[in-house]
């Protein structure tokens, strides 16, 4: 019993701790329909990034965090905060350790599909970031991995119309890239026809 006790106490000093660490994190509001979110692509930075030793500190948190959520309602909330910090370290990593997007943005994308709806203000601010990073990317397979999740954003029910239509000119526009693969282009042609032929638009 005595362990079990320490343990405890350990897990809530570690909480406690990193909620100091990871301040930037902390501006979020507690209610799903009134979300904090950052305005344009503006997302600010995340101080601990996957390439930090003290980044194992944020995913104990993060697992409290969600543990405590006792309500489907602040799961909801949290998996949003979750998705937002792996944008914000996605930007941190750009021009430094940029193969770490890759893994990152799979937590992203796990985060954004636990949630059935999202408002769709902060679903054009994610992929405005989104874009936002990939024009900066240099790493081939980290620019795979923002247009994968950019295409499985714009199949999103809660998008609208015209977001989707501007992913499909992202993915069309791609597809002419002098850097890309024949298969890559190939792909992203198909995909970028198939996006218009859901939206309903005519080239």
């Amino acid at each position: 019993m005595r362990i079990s006790i320490l343990g405890v106490f350990w897990l809530l000093a570690l909480f406690f701790s990193s909620n100091i660490i990871f301040a930037e994190d902390a501006s979020f509001s507690a209610s799903y329909s009134a979300q904090i979110q950052p305005t344009g692509n503006d997302i600010g930075v995340s101080r601990v990034t996957p390439d930090s030793s003290l980044y194992f500190l944020k995913t104990v948190r993060e697992n409290i965090e969600l543990r405590l959520a006792l309500t489907p309602h602040v799961k909801l909330v949290r998996q949003l905060e979750f998705a937002t910090r792996r944008l914000r370290e996605s930007k941190s990593l750009v021009g430094t350790h940029e193969d770490l997007i890759i893994p990152t943005m799979e937590r992203y994308w796990y985060h954004l599909s636990r949630l059935p709806v999202i408002d769709s203000a902060t679903l054009i601010i994610h992929l405005e970031v989104l874009q936002n990073i990939y024009d900066r990317l240099i790493n081939p397979q980290a620019k795979l991995s923002i247009r994968s999740v950019i295409n499985k954003t714009s199949k999103r029910p809660d998008l609208p119309t015209f977001a989707k239509i501007s992913v499909c000119f992202f993915l069309q526009k791609e597809a002419t890239n002098s850097a890309i693969t024949e298969t890559e282009r190939a792909i992203l042609l198909e995909r970028a026809g198939d996006c218009f032929k859901e939206t309903g638009h005519k080239i």
